[in-house]
Order: C-alpha cells, then sequence, then structure tokens
C-alpha cells in the first residue's frame, strides 16, 4: 500500500507540473535587452556593493540589468542591502529589520573601503537614479517560515506604485516568498534561487515544487541536466548567477534557455559577452 501511494504521489507531481503548472510568459522582460547582463549588488568589484555609485558603474561598464537585495527597515522602508546584520561591510551592528531608516542612513556603507563615505540607499532611490529602460532583479531577504517582515508584500505594491512590472523580477532562496508573492499578485514575474544545500534547507532546488516560479536563479554550479530538462519542457528561462570567469560566461551565454547571467565583474562581463545585446 505505502508504495502505491508513493508511485501515485509521484504521478501527481508530474502531471500537475506537466499540465497545470504554467509559468508566466517573461518575453516582455527581454523586449529590450534580448540576454540580461545583471551587475551583481552593482560592480562590487568597483564600487561598494549595493549603492546607487555601485548600480551606476555597473551601467556604465555595459550592464543592462541589475541585481540589488532588499531588506524593510524597523519602521518600514525597503532598503538596499546584502547581509542580515551590519557588521560586514557598514560601520554599524546589529539586524538591518531592528534599525530606523534613519538609523541605517547614518551609517557609513563603504566602511570597507578607505576613505570612501556611501549610504544605505533606498530602493526607491535606486530605482529613480537608473535609467527607465534597466531590468532589475530585486532579491528578498527573508528566510524564516514566517513573514514578519512581509517584505515580499510591501515589494509587491512598491512595484505597483513605480509601474514596474514588466521590468521587475523578485526572487529569493526561501520558497515561501514566491508562493506570497504569486498570491498577492500572480502577475509579478518571480524567480527561485539555489545553491543545493541540505535537503531540508529553503534554499534547495526542491522549492520549485512549492513555489512554481516564472524563471530559474541556480548556482553556476548547480546547471545540471534536471534543471536544463524543466526549463526546456516548461519554457522557464535562467540567469545564473555568480559568474566570473570568462569561459563560464561564454558557455552559458551559449545555451538558448539561459537569458541572462549575474556577475560581481560587471566590466569582464560586458567584454566577454556583450555581444549577445546585438
Amino acid at each position: 500500500m505505502f508504495v502505491l501511494l508513493l508511485i501515485l504521489s509521484i504521478l501527481a507531481v508530474l502531471l500537475y507540473h506537466f499540465f497545470i503548472w504554467k509559468p508566466l510568459d517573461t518575453s516582455v522582460i527581454y523586449k529590450n535587452h534580448p540576454f540580461l547582463l545583471f551587475g551583481h549588488r552593482g560592480s562590487p568589484l568597483h564600487e561598494p556593493e549595493n549603492t546607487i555609485v555601485s548600480f551606476q558603474r555597473a551601467i556604465t561598464n555595459g550592464c543592462n540589468a541589475i541585481e540589488l537585495d532588499v531588506h524593510r527597515s524597523r519602521d518600514g522602508h525597503l532598503v538596499v542591502f546584502h547581509d542580515d546584520t551590519l557588521e560586514r561591510t557598514t560601520n554599524g551592528s546589529g539586524r538591518v529589520v531592528d534599525h530606523t531608516l534613519s538609523e541605517l542612513q547614518a551609517l557609513n556603507a563603504a566602511h570597507l573601503w578607505p576613505d570612501r563615505e556611501e549610504q544605505i540607499p533606498t530602493l526607491q532611490a535606486v530605482v529613480e537614479a537608473l535609467p527607465e529602460d534597466i531590468v532589475f532583479n530585486f532579491e528578498i531577504k527573508n528566510f524564516s517560515f514566517f513573514s514578519d517582515q512581509r517584505t515580499e508584500l510591501e515589494l509587491v505594491r512598491f512595484i505597483h506604485k513605480n509601474n514596474l512590472r514588466n521590468r521587475v523580477i523578485l526572487s529569493s532562496f526561501n520558497p515561501l516568498n514566491i508562493w506570497r508573492v504569486k498570491l498577492s499578485d500572480p502577475s509579478i514575474f518571480t524567480a527561485l534561487l539555489w545553491y543545493n544545500p541540505s535537503l531540508f534547507s529553503l534554499r534547495h532546488p526542491l522549492g520549485v515544487h512549492l513555489s512554481h516560479p516564472d524563471i530559474f536563479h541556480p548556482f553556476e554550479e548547480n546547471v545540471n541536466q534536471g534543471v536544463r530538462f524543466w526549463s526546456r519542457v516548461k519554457h522557464i528561462p535562467m540567469h545564473v548567477w555568480v559568474v566570473n570567469k570568462p569561459a563560464n560566461m561564454i558557455t552559458f551565454s551559449e545555451d538558448p534557455m539561459i537569458r541572462g547571467i549575474m556577475s560581481d565583474d560587471s566590466q569582464l562581463l560586458f567584454q566577454t559577452i556583450g555581444g549577445k545585446l546585438h
């Protein structure tokens, strides 16, 4: 009986994935840029990561897309910052979510860069500072089962307010974030990130079966035959992260299902495969 139930469960999952799960048509994302060159946190090899100058440098270097990370401050503002805590890149300490916007913006986001002062930006300031044809990937920074900060729902409102639906992807390692976005607004483009840790981690690719994203964001070492199979079968494009070697950039750019690459080295990325834009 157990074996029969297991077989029926597997068949049910396969039937759902093949015939019911229908990702959104993402072609509008590539309307102006057939292949996306993402500055990962901007251009962190050249400027302090996740700052406006870093994003501007990535665009100057030839990127047509920006990957950034979003937290929600204690007083409800969307701020652009990677880590859960402040110590690594700023002169502050503690969790981002425990600070107000004014407290966060009083810190130096270029603490690792000698004689530099940069501010932790709001998401609104970043969008307003960059060209209107830039594609964005907003990574939702929340790894909990429950969403106390409700960052993903605030991001849905932000996309509506700024009329960004056709050029923003909401991504997360946490499939529950993607699931909640889909419940809030099924028309928002979503992507699941993964890099194959423990089977019981929220960062595992099995999260695809819960979140049903529109785009895959695998780590470069996890672009395997299984990922390629589902990408082809469901017509789901892939954006691969974080690719910093020219040979890998070229290899990935030759796969028709891979429509974007994220790199820390925005200049190298453009120099290596910028020709795919034409």
